[in-house]
C-alpha cells in the first residue's frame, strides 16, 4: 500500500506546480522556503513517479512529471485534508478556489501554471554564477542545456527582449579563437550579430 503523503509532500508538489519548470533546491528555498529531499521524493514517487530529478552539473533539478501534474490537478479540488489546520488550511482554501476557477472557466492546467521564461533564464544564470563574481559573463552554450524544454525560438526572443533591461547584456566573444562549435551553435543573433555571452547584474 502506498505511503500516505504528508502536508510537506503536498507543499513540495504544489511548489513545483507553481514554478512549472525544472528548479534547484537553492531556488526552491528562496521561492517557497522548502526543498525536495530524498524522503519527499521517496514518498511521492512510491506508487507513481510524480517528481523527476535530473543531475545538471553539480546540482539536481526537480520537476513535476505528467503524473505529478495529474495529482496536483486532482488535489486542487479535493478540499482540505484531514488534520490540515492553520496555516496549511488557508493554503488549501486558496488552492480550492484556484481549482474551482479552472473548472468553471475551462482553463487548462498547463495554461494557468506555466513557466515565466525570463525568470527561468535568470534562475539558470544565477545557478551558473553562484560560485563566481557577481555579474560574471556566462556562455550561452552553458545556459542552453538548462533550457532544453523550451523551443529555441522562445529562448532567443526572450533574450532579445531582455537586453532592453539595464542589468542584462549580450555580447559576441571578444576572442573568436576561444569559441568552439557549441558556442557558435548556441549564439543568438541580435542586430545581425551573433552574441555568445550573457551577463546579468549592475553595469
Amino acid at each position: 500500500m502506498p505511503t500516505e503523503l504528508t502536508l510537506r509532500d503536498h507543499a513540495s508538489l504544489f511548489a513545483l506546480m507553481v514554478v512549472a519548470r525544472p528548479v534547484t533546491n537553492r531556488e526552491l528555498r528562496e521561492l517557497a522556503g522548502l526543498e525536495i529531499t530524498a524522503a519527499v521524493r521517496r514518498r511521492v514517487n512510491e506508487d507513481a513517479e510524480r517528481i523527476a530529478t535530473k543531475k545538471r552539473g553539480a546540482v539536481n533539478t526537480h520537476q513535476l512529471t505528467p503524473a505529478g501534474r495529474t495529482w496536483c490537478e486532482s488535489a486542487l479540488v479535493a478540499g482540505r485534508p484531514d488534520g490540515a489546520k492553520f496555516p496549511a488550511g488557508v493554503l488549501y482554501a486558496v488552492l480550492d478556489n484556484v481549482g474551482q476557477y479552472l473548472a468553471r472557466s475551462g482553463t487548462k492546467f498547463g495554461e494557468f501554471f506555466k513557466p515565466d521564461v525570463e525568470d527561468w533564464i535568470r534562475a539558470v544564470y544565477t545557478e551558473l554564477t553562484v560560485r563566481r563574481e557577481p555579474g560574471s559573463w556566462v556562455r550561452l552554450s552553458a545556459l542552453r542545456p538548462w533550457l532544453v524544454d523550451l523551443p529555441r525560438g522562445v529562448v532567443d526572443a526572450e533574450l532579445d527582449r531582455m537586453i532592453e533591461q539595464p542589468d542584462v547584456q549580450l555580447m559576441a566573444g571578444l576572442n573568436q579563437r576561444t569559441l568552439n562549435d557549441d558556442d557558435h551553435k548556441a549564439a543568438v543573433e541580435i542586430g545581425g550579430e551573433p552574441r555568445h555571452l550573457l551577463r546579468i547584474g549592475p553595469a
